[in-house]
């Protein structure tokens, strides 16, 4: 059932991941949101990439001085297409994740093959096991039908 629903879910999300690998080519944005009053979060689309930098300071006046702060970083460090980095500048710890988009859409892709390929891969599985492919009941010593669901053995 979990897989059903994860097969749904990103058969829902891929337009979204696709539109947002468009948008980051054609029109690079950037965001901020608040988490706290220690930490915001900003997010950058922009050539196919998204980066994630979080802000994290040590005090709430630091906070609300750095969100009237303009950007002072490029929005994608170094032009790396996989970043995973945190650093500390002076109080300010400094958490950068940057991957490209067209991962996230192959990652939905695949999600969404997941419940197709599952049910032709569990009969071939149980069936090399001596199960019943209808509910995986063991058969040994069955002779013509599963026990537990009147399945046809064959």
């Amino acid at each position: 059932m979990i897989w059903k629903v994860l097969g749904i879910g990103s058969f829902v999300l891929l337009p979204m991941s696709v539109s947002l690998w468009y948008t980051s080519h054609h029109r690079p944005v950037q965001y901020r949101w608040d988490l706290t009053l220690q930490k915001s979060l900003r997010v950058y689309l922009k050539d196919g990439l998204l980066g994630l930098r979080v802000l994290a300071m040590p005090t709430k006046v630091a906070s609300r001085t750095e969100f009237r702060a303009t950007l002072q970083h490029k929005a994608i460090p170094g032009g790396r297409h996989w970043l995973l980095r945190s650093h500390r500048v002076g109080p300010y710890r400094i958490t950068w994740m940057v991957f490209p988009l067209w991962a996230s859409t192959v990652g939905l892709i695949g999600l969404m093959f997941v419940p197709v390929v599952r049910g032709p891969v569990m009969r071939l599985w149980r069936r090399a096991r001596g199960r019943c492919i209808a509910c995986g009941y063991d058969l040994r010593g069955s002779r013509r039908r599963c026990p537990e669901c009147a399945t046809p053995i064959g």
